[in-house]
């Protein structure tokens, strides 16, 4: 009374074969997506937290966060004896 249960037929190889390759030609883009999420999430948090830090609790003009000469001056205060 063996009708094949768990059993592979032939074809049902050859179909998920076809499946896969169908579907790793679609993936790509998706697979993208979540790569670069990622770092795109914790670049935005950067910012945001920047933007935050400094005009919220530094009492600064947001926009000071983006000038290239406040990280010159930050780093002057850090590295000043050395």
């Amino acid at each position: 009374m063996d009708q094949g249960k768990g059993k592979r037929i032939p074809r049902d190889g050859q179909m998920a074969r076809d499946r896969e390759q169908r579907r790793g030609g679609q993936a790509w883009p998706f697979r993208l997506a979540q790569i670069l999420f990622i770092p795109f999430l914790m670049f935005f948090s950067l910012v945001i937290g920047l933007v935050i830090g400094y005009s919220v609790l530094g009492d600064k003009p947001a926009s000071e966060v983006f000038d290239l000469n406040t990280y010159k001056h930050m780093y002057d205060l850090i590295f000043q004896g050395t």
